[in-house]
């Protein structure tokens, strides 16, 4: 089975699940009680600033879901201590459409998100599915100014900060927690 046919396959999909309804609904900081994450496995040093800015939501009574992919022939070199950290393993846990089986992305999928933070920039099709399948009112991510955008990607997230240059995650999300917080209703 040729790639080009599992890109259009791909498409297609994300077509579909764009059509479902979206809340997008924006809380108040403190009324956020659950928070999903999207996030692709990186090096330690990634994986340290991840972990301890969910330590630090999980320390102010939020509850921290996460789920990423490790791609075919990455190593992964460090231990993921997060008990609600799902892995989906390119070998294993997706399709020949590259679709995430169901049993490697339920445990993620059971929860209703208050924010769906997707730290990838939307740049794969397993992050856009994520982001599409859960259930959240809110999706986040971060956009890298210095790169061309595919601007259907970006129609499924409803909040989106700017950057130039890859994703400085504590800024981003420092400016996550800024822009909720001046929020007030």
């Amino acid at each position: 089975m040729g790639y080009p046919f599992k890109k259009i396959k791909q498409k297609y999909m994300l077509k579909a699940l764009r059509q479902r309804r979206h809340r997008r609904e924006i809380k108040n900081m403190e009324q956020v009680g659950t928070i999903g994450i999207v996030f692709h496995i990186g090096d330690e040093l990634s994986w340290k600033y991840l972990y301890a800015i969910v330590q630090e939501l999980e320390r102010a009574n939020r509850r921290v879901h996460m789920i990423c992919d490790q791609p075919r022939g990455q190593e992964l070199s460090y231990i993921i201590t997060h008990s609600q950290t799902s892995i989906c393993h390119d070998k294993e846990d997706f399709d020949l459409w590259g679709v995430p089986r169901e049993s490697s992305i339920d445990p993620f999928l059971s929860h209703k998100y208050d924010i769906m933070i997707d730290t990838t920039g939307g740049d794969s099709f397993f992050s856009q599915y994520m982001v599409l399948r859960a259930e959240s009112d809110l999706n986040i991510t971060y956009v890298d100014d210095s790169e061309q955008q595919d601007p259907r990607a970006m129609e499924i997230y409803d909040m989106t900060i700017h950057g130039n240059g890859p994703i400085d995650i504590p800024a981003f999300f420092e400016n996550v927690c800024n822009y909720l917080q001046m929020v007030r209703k």
